[in-house]
This record gives structure tokens, C-alpha cells and sequence, in this order.
């Protein structure tokens, strides 16, 4: 009886810990894909003439480092945007994308 409580405290410590450090780990993973060009309106991904979007998508990874399947294109903020899905874990992607017809 008089080691229960120091073993629950320890029990605690260890689960919490363990959840802060995939916390951490999260966080790492979005600020890493943050910087990914095509991420963000702001960093969008500049494709060189003669690639096609299609090509250029399967190099793009989802925060978890799955591969992106793409679904569809849409046009949003003077960009065109590439939906897709993470074949791993299942999180919706979009990719920003600025056309080569549209550098002037």
C-alpha cells in the first residue's frame, strides 16, 4: 500500500511525457510541412515548363510522409490548387501551384 502512490506518480510522469513528446513531434512535422513549397498560398509550388501537375504531385509527401493521391484541381487566391489524399493517413491535402503559362 505505501508503494501505490509513488508508482501511480511514476505511471503519470511516463504518460505524460510520452504524450508530450508526440506533441513535439507533431509540431515538428507541421512547421517542416509549413516550409514545403506548395503548402501555403504563400509558398506556392512553381512548376518548370513541360511538367505536368500530375508528375510534379507524386514528389509531394503529407506531414506523416505518406503519399499524396491527387483527386482533383480547383482554382483559389490566383492560384491553382491540387486536392488530394494522404494514402496513409488519410488527411485531406491541398497543394498550391502556379503554372508556368502564368509567370509573365
Amino acid at each position: 500500500m505505501d508503494l501505490l502512490l509513488p508508482v501511480l506518480a511514476l505511471t503519470l510522469a511516463v504518460w505524460l511525457g510520452r504524450g508530450a513528446v508526440r506533441a513535439v513531434g507533431r509540431l515538428r512535422r507541421r512547421r517542416a510541412w509549413a516550409r514545403t513549397p506548395g503548402a501555403t498560398p504563400d509558398t506556392p509550388l512553381v512548376l518548370r515548363p513541360g511538367v505536368r501537375l500530375a508528375d510534379a504531385l507524386e514528389a509531394v509527401r503529407c506531414e506523416c510522409g505518406g503519399r499524396v493521391r491527387h483527386l482533383g484541381e480547383t482554382s483559389r487566391l490566383g492560384l491553382r490548387v491540387a486536392r488530394g489524399r494522404c494514402a496513409q493517413c488519410e488527411r485531406d491535402v491541398d497543394v498550391y501551384v502556379v503554372l508556368p503559362t502564368l509567370l509573365h
